[in-house]
């Protein structure tokens, strides 16, 4: 298992793109707790609070030419953490350069059928297996580096891309899910 600090050569070494697919309702990380915290309060949104050398690292990647995708799979009635990361954290990262897309479960007729695993895909090369605990703690990193597995894996990226939709598109539609429209938000 790799550790957290054991995977930035795999994200330094990618030339062309990063994927990721990511499907828990809830992650746990020391730096977005803050934020979330801040949201789920009621508080309104700070742009100095976003998590600056994360937006800058993505920004300097896709301006030197690398493809940042991500597909959040979902299933709609959103949790508060999922609520917060369209709200706050994907915006910030779609200016950043990452292009987000959403694959509600819910809305979705005929869904791919996709690994039951987070995970990460580099330059269609390697595979990185994240796994966490029931808490969504980064556990560590399984690294997939054989070519049938990476092969497996980009059929995969392509299936969820398919039937994804561009974050935009899905946000908009979906005002049910906007802080200011919750209907147990305090006046």
């Amino acid at each position: 298992m790799l550790s957290e600090s054991e995977l930035d050569p795999l994200f330094n070494d990618a030339r062309s793109e990063w994927f990721r697919l990511e499907g828990h309702h809830t992650y746990s990380t020391t730096v977005e707790q803050p934020r979330l915290h801040a949201y789920l309060a009621g508080e309104p949104y700070d742009q100095a609070s976003e998590p600056t050398a994360w937006l800058a690292e993505i920004h300097d990647r896709v301006a030197g030419g690398l493809r940042f995708r991500k597909v959040r799979v979902l299933q709609g009635p959103l949790s508060a953490y999922e609520r917060w990361e369209c709200e706050w954290s994907y915006p910030a990262t779609e200016r950043a350069g990452q292009r987000t897309f959403v694959l509600d479960l819910a809305e979705t007729p005929d869904p791919p059928a996709l690994p039951d695993y987070d995970w990460w895909m580099f330059d269609e090369r390697l595979v990185l297996r994240m796994h966490y605990d029931a808490a969504g703690n980064f556990v560590g990193g399984e690294l997939l580096d054989d070519p049938i597995a990476a092969a497996a894996h980009v059929s995969f990226r392509d299936a969820a891309l398919a039937a994804a939709v561009p974050f935009p598109a899905y946000w908009a539609g979906h005002p049910q899910y906007w802080r200011r429209n919750w209907q147990d938000w305090p006046a």
